[in-house]
């Protein structure tokens, strides 16, 4: 058998597998455990939130490995640092995301099935390179996060489409799309083999004039990318206050948030809208004419403040699934506001334009429309609505490890830290050390061209090349205070360009790195910068 088709089987193993796992994760969680929350009484479904929350903190505090609670932005970081999506984290995660979700929480699925896809495709990647060929735990990544998107969704083209747009926010992926394809789709028929293929937001198909096509694209696609923009940074908000209060002063104020949304949620619509995956919900609501324009907006609300106080306790999840309810609300509202006809056309242009604004993912949340909802007519509208809401985003993203667009080596070492770029293994020469015991000490050292000089204060550089000729000028005896070089330093934390700059500035070859104490901590060169840490520049530095 050919590698090529060996490879073949490797992506469509990788996809049963993610298939059967979610499928197996998705009937725990949301048929068994969710399906017994939603139908208990009010005060129950009050109290089993705050309570999943409370394992989902001693599960991710105690359990060696559990690395906090990303899921769906672990897969980013992994693919762009190959880290984030180790295998040690992945069982503590899949139970704290079971703790969150299968208790009430408002977040979504998607987040646990996506880090399953991606951590089992990268930990493969990692035992078969030779038969995967070229980066094979960054093809494999994408292969299993969009096998997990695919099942989770039944929607196999929103799997492939999620996993290569959503590293960047302006850009796509060119990996793995091949292997992505195959293994979506092979996951998407393992799942609906024990589940139904029916999609997940059905809407009966009606007749809409193209004139309400056009109003609802532009009306919703200004108020979407609004909307998405305030969801992206109030989320983000939530998640920095997971660890900056104490656990002990978040928890009683997410219980208290999440009894009250729910109470007057149910008080509203009689239905528990706030408490767990919500899409059902949401989309019989939007379909309900008897609901007002008041109720719906007091909903948006609600729904938004309980994922929030959710990520903000700490809770495992996704927010691909709150921000189609919040998408769905929306379109609703403005439907009502408009005096449009309930045909379904709103709610399913603002799932889009919120979805592809937020996670910038404008091409997934368009086929998450034409997969999921039934309405592929709804596609051309929701193309324009998604564009506009797109471009009011600047770069504020639900995902926190998006980066703007691919990039070079260089480019993407530039904008790295400058203590990521440094060499660090260079030590710091005292400045009253001769010039003889500074040549005993690094003579034989070709790659320590250069290496700071003073502690715990930086005072200069001291460039070995020029040992030579201020032994001649000084004599043996002198020291490094005087054949150093007076260059400024660059802070640790600022951007490897700042040092491209200083170099450029002062025609030097090599600028060193300082902490928050002035204190040289290494050297960052020109050949640092670019990755090649091992050069000998010979008398490159003039």
């Amino acid at each position: 058998m050919t590698n090529g088709a060996i490879r073949f089987l490797v992506y469509a193993a990788l996809g049963i597998i993610i298939g059967l796992l979610v499928a197996l994760l998705d009937w725990i969680t949301v048929e068994v455990a969710l399906k017994s929350v939603l139908e208990a009484p009010l005060l129950v479904q009050m109290v089993l939130p705050p309570l999943g929350l409370l394992a989902v903190t001693g599960i991710l505090r105690f359990w060696p490995g559990a690395a906090g609670s990303k899921t769906s932005d672990a897969y980013v970081e992994s693919f762009h640092s190959g880290t984030g999506a180790e295998a040690k984290t992945l069982m503590p995660k899949l139970l704290a995301s079971f703790a969150t979700i299968g208790s009430g929480g408002a977040v979504g699925m998607e987040g646990p099935a996506i880090l399953t896809g991606a951590t089992i495709g990268q930990s493969l990647g990692e035992r078969l390179p030779k038969v995967l060929g070229e980066r094979p735990k960054l093809v494999l990544l994408v292969a299993g996060a969009a096998a997990g998107v695919s099942a989770v969704f039944k929607a196999p083209a929103t799997g492939v489409l999620f996993a290569i747009e959503s590293p960047y926010r302006r850009d796509i992926s060119r990996h793995g799309l091949i292997p992505a394809l195959i293994a979506s789709a092979a996951s998407y028929l393992t799942f609906v083999y024990f589940f139904d293929a029916e999609p997940l937001l059905r809407f009966d198909p009606t007749e809409v004039d193209i004139r309400d096509e056009l109003v609802a694209s532009v009306t919703i696609g200004l108020l979407a990318g609004v909307v998405a923009r305030i969801l992206a940074r109030g989320f983000h908000f939530a998640k920095e206050l997971s660890g900056e209060h104490r656990f002990a002063i978040r928890l009683p104020i997410a219980a208290v948030t999440m009894a009250g949304s729910l109470w007057i949620a149910n008080s509203l619509v009689e239905k528990p809208l706030t408490l767990g995956l919500g899409t059902e919900i949401a989309a019989e609501l939007v379909r309900d004419n008897s609901v007002s324009l008041g109720i719906i907006i007091v909903l948006f609300v609600l729904r938004a403040l309980v994922t929030g106080v959710t990520l903000g306790v700490g809770g495992v999840g996704g927010v691909f699934i709150p921000l189609v309810v919040q998408g769905l609300l929306l379109g609703r509202a403005v439907e009502i506001m408009v005096g449009a006809e309930s045909t379904g056309l709103y709610p399913v242009i603002g799932l889009a334009a919120v979805l592809g604004a937020a996670y910038r993912t404008p091409l997934a949340a368009i086929m998450f429309v034409a997969e999921t909802t039934g309405r592929a007519e709804f596609v051309i509208p929701a193309l324009i609505a998604t564009a506009i809401s797109q471009s009011l985003m600047g770069d504020d993203s639900v995902s926190a490890g998006q980066r703007t667009e691919r990039q070079g080596q260089l480019e993407r070492r530039l904008v790295e830290p400058a203590s990521v770029v440094m060499l660090d293994d260079l030590g710091v020469i005292d400045p009253d050390l001769t010039l003889l015991e500074i040549i005993d000490q690094y003579g034989d050292r070709g790659e320590s061209f250069a290496v700071p000089v003073g502690c715990p204060e930086y005072l200069g550089l001291m460039v070995l090349h020029d040992l030579a000729s201020a032994m001649l000028e000084h004599g043996p005896d002198a020291t490094a205070r005087s054949a150093m070089r007076q260059l400024p330093a660059v802070a640790a934390d600022a951007p490897a360009i700042d040092a491209a700059r200083l170099m450029n500035a002062h025609d030097t070859a090599a600028i060193a790195v300082v902490d928050e104490n002035d204190c040289p901590i290494g050297v960052i060169s020109t050949t640092s910068l670019a990755g090649l840490k091992s050069v000998d520049l010979g008398t490159g530095l003039d």
